[in-house]
């Protein structure tokens, strides 16, 4: 957004809007060369439509505004203020470079791994948890210490049904950051976990007691796992009879099904290698 500052909408427009989001205020004043190509660039950079961050030009030439830029102490034009939470956090005084211009904007502004991690939210809100699952991979490859992304990954995993899966991001988790979405998500879990282990789940642990080397017994029961949202569990059933047999059965169709249904988590590429490591 672009707006141009008033004393009318001086407190909606600056003060309030930077409560909720960075607040980039242009001083200038018409009569000085230096102003122009700034204000042109600062707009070509933000834009009248940027979700992340307004641009707020201020005209110094305007007695009524003149004592903002005293207030924050400005001695030269151009200068560009960055406003949040209501105050000035950072500025630029005088002609700048483009480079100086940016690197200043670009503090205030979303990485990529946020704006993977925002979309992934809305996919999850709509529960497509698979798209949201590929956003939050590429988020945390970028930022691998961030804790919200791989709350956000556990999260997106349970809602998969991939249970072990989301056992593991939330167990990278540091203490410090095990908040109440943590502990809700941890519940979530353990109460998947209890549904996973089903009658028909047990029934055929129980066969495969009697029956250790039924390689039938097997295949169905990894595809129990597989249903009940236990993959990995379903690739360590099904691996060492491609060992044994790699085109007997019907183990490599339902191994690769599940590979497909893990939607590029960590544990489906390590399993896929070894599915390689057979083929070739």
């Amino acid at each position: 957004m672009i707006v141009d500052i008033t004393p009318e909408n001086f407190r909606s427009a600056l003060v309030e809007a930077s409560v909720n989001q960075p607040v980039a205020v242009f001083f200038y004043a018409d009569e000085l060369p230096d102003c122009r190509p700034m204000g042109q660039l600062l707009e070509q950079l933000i834009g009248p439509a940027n979700p992340h961050l307004t641009l707020a030009r201020v005209d110094v030439a305007n007695p009524q505004l003149q004592g903002l830029a005293m207030q924050i102490g400005l001695q030269a034009l151009p200068a560009l203020v960055i406003f949040q939470q209501g105050r000035p956090v950072d500025a630029l005084q005088g002609p700048q470079p483009e480079e100086a211009i940016r690197q200043m904007l670009q503090a205030f502004l979303p990485s990529q791994a946020d704006l993977w991690l925002e979309e992934a939210r809305s996919q999850m809100a709509q529960q497509q948890y698979s798209a949201a699952l590929k956003l939050l991979l590429l988020a945390n490859e970028q930022a691998p210490e961030r804790s919200d992304i791989k709350l956000a990954l556990a999260e997106s995993t349970l809602g998969a049904k991939q249970l072990e899966p989301c056992r593991n991001w939330l167990s990278q988790i540091p203490m410090v950051d095990q908040d109440s979405d943590y502990q809700r998500l941890v519940s979530a879990l353990e109460l998947a976990e209890q549904a996973a282990d089903s009658p028909e789940i047990q029934a055929l642990e129980q066969r495969l007691t009697q029956e250790p080397d039924n390689r039938t017994l097997k295949e169905e029961l990894a595809v129990q796992y597989s249903q009940a949202g236990r993959p990995v569990d379903a690739l360590e059933m099904l691996f060492p009879l491609l060992q044994r047999d790699l085109n007997g059965g019907d183990a490599k169709k339902i191994f690769l099904d599940i590979l497909a249904s893990m939607n590029g988590a960590p544990e489906a590429s390590a399993y896929r290698r070894k599915l390689y490591s057979l083929l070739y």
